[in-house]
């Protein structure tokens, strides 16, 4: 049977003050049962949702969002005391990083003398880096994270240096040359491999170039210097080179213009994509034919008329790719996975069920 604690025992087991367990009662994050006089009485269950609480507040959530959480399928505690070492690892890695910089300034001061200012100048450069690196965590899993924190704190390999410097001589030059058809096989060739794990050749992913807008200062000017913004765009064009004859020239210019919008444009129809596939994940256990699914319908129309511009001919292009997914090449499909921050297989379902909605939506026009 499980013991029950009144309120200042339970403060004291549990570490923490009769004030905030007030607190959180108030919040309704943790809501113990009351005594005929009014009372608060709690259980043991009630410890394990206090270090969850704790937990999720250590890493920084809200208050104000710690019960939605709590609301999700129960973490364990392995869960919880996972998410508590993984925090405490990565700031004690920043500071390790940090502390190493600070003993090189150290130094490089020579004794008795005032601290040059442009050594303090790259001490605050370098801890503002790390800030950078760790704000682009968010864009990866903890697996894939693991491989690409490298491309973050070095930069790009030698091999990405190298096609960064081809690449800004071909620039303003025909992307339809032979040249420009090379540079686009060896950008896929090396984002393949940054995709297959390949450490000497880590870079961003596709979900992380798409919200570039609102990647820190310190990564925007990385970006700069390698002029990866003209340079990706030059391989885009130099791509699409490839399609131009399956389309009149009216057509043609309407896909280069809508190619050539601003990165937050880009950046805002990728965030609106992401979290449209989520919400289908989230109800495929619902009816196709019923509101919540319909409503995801409606969305997904309204992203496909942003996209396209509301071009009936590039909306029509892009239903006929997406209506051959199955056949895909790998190249495309791991493009897909990092641009919708999941697992191919988990597109495929959530994308079988929004066929489904979208079947049904038709199916009631009739």
């Amino acid at each position: 049977m499980s013991r029950h604690y009144k309120i200042r025992e339970f403060a004291k087991l549990a570490g923490v003050t009769v004030k905030a367990l007030h607190h959180y009662d108030r919040l309704a994050l943790l809501k113990p049962v009351r005594t005929e006089a009014g009372y608060r009485v709690y259980c043991e269950r009630d410890l394990e949702i206090l270090e969850q609480i704790i937990a999720l507040k250590f890493l920084g959530l809200p208050l104000k969002d710690i019960g939605a959480v709590l609301k999700r399928p129960a973490l364990t505690w392995r869960d919880t005391l996972r998410m508590q070492r993984q925090a405490l690892e990565e700031r004690q890695e920043r500071l390790s990083r940090t502390i190493r910089v600070i003993r090189a300034a150290e130094n490089a001061i020579e004794s008795g003398k005032p601290a040059d200012p442009a050594t303090l100048k790259k001490i605050i450069e370098v801890i503002d880096m790390q800030e950078s690196i760790s704000a682009m965590k968010k864009y990866y899993s903890e697996e894939s994270w693991e491989q690409h924190r490298r491309y973050y704190e070095e930069g790009p390999s030698a091999e990405w240096r190298q096609l960064y410097s081809d690449a800004q001589e071909l620039l303003g030059q025909d992307p339809g040359s032979a040249e420009a058809q090379e540079l686009v096989r060896r950008w896929y060739n090396l984002a393949r491999r940054a995709h297959d794990g390949d450490l000497e050749v880590q870079t961003d992913s596709p979900a992380a170039w798409m919200d570039r807008a609102n990647w820190p200062d310190t990564m925007k000017q990385r970006a700069a210097e390698f002029k990866m913004e003209e340079v990706l765009a030059f391989i885009k064009r130099a791509e699409l080179e490839v399609r131009k004859g399956k389309v009149n020239e009216r057509v043609w210019a309407k896909v280069v213009e809508l190619r050539n919008q601003p990165g937050e444009e880009h950046s805002a129809q990728w965030r609106e994509r992401v979290e449209l596939f989520r919400d289908l994940e989230a109800t495929m256990d619902q009816d196709p034919a019923g509101p919540a699914a319909q409503a995801l319908v409606a969305r997904w129309y309204a992203q496909l008329d942003r996209a396209t511009g509301g071009n009936p001919e590039i909306k029509d292009l892009m239903l006929k790719t997406w209506a051959h997914r199955r056949h895909w090449p790998k190249s495309q499909r791991w493009r897909v996975e990092e641009l919708h921050m999941m697992s191919y297989d988990r597109f495929e379902k959530a994308a079988d069920f929004l066929d489904q909605a979208v079947a049904a939506a038709e199916g009631g026009t009739r």
